[in-house]
């Protein structure tokens, strides 16, 4: 297994840098690539411009310009080992390391010009090799067309002579490389496009890489972290990516477990209090929840309130419980009080969680119009009703009427299903008793729009004082003269 999927802040992160460390105890070397982080606009915009575009058969009436940037990626996971084997070579053995890191241009930079640090700049669709004419003419045959005292080829013929001599190299101690932030905004459709492929090809290719590693018995091994959103927001881009994600990964999620105090998320709270009393030299308690918690909260049991005002993630529980202490520092428990008084700031921080993974799949704009259309809706609601609220509102607004050219009004409801902030709730039988909940954090995957739908509880506060807010400022609008 190389790949992990997961919303944010379900410890994705968490989880890679852990597994790194503990392989570094065995000696292992590891290297880090943040794709949001370490690949800036400019960078991805000028490996863009490098490969080119290409047209796509949709059907016999349509056309669509595609890019394929599996090469790309193949060629920086090589380089990225490259790099290591340069740093260390006590770490490789064989007759070929010296041939990959040439082909590589890690030996003589001069060979062919690079941008971005890794890429060969490419002259239409060809690398132009400018020293070592004759190594490059023997390792790649028939794929290079010597000029004189230059040469050109492709950098797919690069890749494959790469992978060949890959098959040949003993990794004498093990490689990880990890990619994570595997991230996408949207800034315009183009940009958004882009970087949907672009992700989704460094997912075919570190399963490409690892396919080849499994070939050679290498001790090389190069895992990915993606967030659910960016997976889901490809639409027909990301089905084989989900395939792929089925067969050689996993999704991390916390909502398997039945809801108690013993619920893996009310442990990490057990553990964090246990460890930091230990530090301090204090006393460990044999029920630490009840010594720092009240039992009951609103009618609730504490892991209920906890639990359910969150989306099921660790970082969920992290805020809650860091605002309290941010709040009340010399506080000695989360009393009731303290809960309560902090719940306005910890459910605004969560609806702004909202809004930031809404940013995968939605402009600024956009996401303005969908919290004005929540917000201004009741707490449960019908499909009919959120529908009638975005013809209204597109009426008056123009950015209201692009998100819906674009985006359905059941699509934006699956979206913001998808990430928990509405949930399904409506009775399944005749009796009270058969009132049925249902929450993608609770494993609900698809929404049903045709069934009676209702704000996450954490936010109804935050939505109620923007629609007193909203209904003061009209009233003294129309006060004013």
């Amino acid at each position: 297994m190389f790949l992990i999927e997961g919303f944010r802040g379900t410890g994705k992160t968490s989880l890679l840098r852990w597994f790194a460390e503990d392989r570094r105890k065995i000696g292992a070397y590891t290297d880090f690539i943040l794709f949001k982080s370490d690949l800036t606009e400019q960078q991805r915009l000028q490996i863009s411009n490098e490969v080119g575009i290409s047209w796509v058969d949709i059907d016999a009436k349509k056309m669509e310009v595609s890019q394929d940037f599996k090469t790309a990626w193949k060629w920086f996971i090589h380089h990225k080992i490259g790099e290591t084997i340069k740093k260390t070579p006590s770490i490789t053995t064989g007759s070929k390391v010296e041939s990959y890191l040439k082909l590589l241009g890690l030996i003589d930079p001069s060979v062919f010009t690079k941008v971005t640090g890794f890429l060969p700049r490419l002259e239409g669709a060809n690398v132009t090799i400018k020293a070592d004419i004759s190594f490059f003419e023997l390792e790649l045959g028939g794929d290079f067309q010597s000029k004189g005292a230059t040469g050109k080829t492709t950098l797919d013929a690069l890749c494959r002579r790469l992978d060949s001599i890959f098959l040949e190299i003993a990794f004498l101690k093990p490689v990880y490389i990890f990619f994570d932030e595997l991230e996408v905004f949207f800034h315009s459709l183009e940009q958004y496009h882009r970087d949907q492929r672009m992700v989704r090809d460094l997912i075919f290719s570190v399963a490409a890489i690892n396919n080849l590693c499994r070939q050679a018995n290498s001790s090389v091994h190069v895992l990915a972290a993606v967030r659910s959103e960016v997976v889901d927001g490809m639409g027909p881009l990301g089905e084989e990516v989900d395939r792929l994600i089925h067969d050689k990964g996993f999704n991390l999620a916390w909502y398997m477990a039945r809801r108690s105090l013993h619920h893996p998320l009310m442990e990490i709270i057990r553990r964090k209090i246990d460890s930091s009393k230990k530090a301090l030299g204090a006393t460990i308690a044999n029920n630490t929840i009840e010594e720092f918690f009240p039992s009951n909260i609103n009618g609730q049991t504490i892991d209920a309130f906890l639990l359910d005002r969150s989306f099921y993630k660790p970082r969920d529980l992290v805020w809650r419980l860091s605002i309290a202490q941010k709040q009340f520092p010399d506080a000695k428990r989360f009393s009731i009080e303290i809960l309560n008084e902090t719940d306005i700031e910890y459910s605004t921080k969560m609806w702004d969680e909202i809004k930031y993974e809404l940013s995968a799949s939605y402009s600024a704009s956009d996401i303005d119009v969908i919290e004005m259309i929540i917000a201004g809706s009741s707490t449960d609601f019908e499909f009919d009703d959120i529908d009638r609220r975005f013809d209204i509102v597109a009426d008056e607004s123009s950015n209201a009427q692009k998100l819906l050219s674009r985006r359905s009004a059941r699509e934006i409801l699956s979206d913001l299903y998808r990430l928990g902030a509405i949930g399904n709730v409506f009775r399944a039988g005749t009796t009270a008793d058969k009132v049925r909940n249902r929450w993608a954090f609770r494993g609900d995957p698809n929404l049903l729009p045709d069934k009676r739908m209702t704000i996450h509880p954490l936010f109804t506060s935050v939505f109620l004082r923007s629609r007193r807010g909203a209904e003061a400022r009209a009233v003294v609008t129309a006060a004013s003269p």
